[in-house]
């Protein structure tokens, strides 16, 4: 049985050199879910190498834009790559 999470970011509205805001992933059971989507969440992605296209859920916690502000640029990119399976996003 798979299950761990990944902390993306966790700083506050004003993001430092070593902090990014509110993104985390949890795996359980290979499946990928995302837990607010700030910006930088894309790089961040990247840099812990977590396949974006494997993420169907993404929950937003609350409207703060250090919380949602990275989910329009990782739409974006998800449609650039060519995903097609739906994308659920929780609010």
């Amino acid at each position: 049985m798979t299950f761990s999470v990944t902390i993306l970011g966790s700083s506050s509205a004003l993001p430092t050199i070593n902090r990014f805001p509110s993104a985390h992933v949890v795996n359980s059971h290979e499946r990928l879910f995302l837990l607010d989507c700030a910006e930088g969440t894309q790089i961040q992605l990247r840099k812990y190498r977590l396949n974006m296209n494997r993420i169907d859920h993404i929950f937003i916690s609350h409207l703060h834009g250090d919380h949602v502000l990275g989910i329009f640029g990782l739409i974006s990119t998800l449609n650039l790559i060519g995903r097609k399976t739906p994308l659920n996003i929780y609010a």
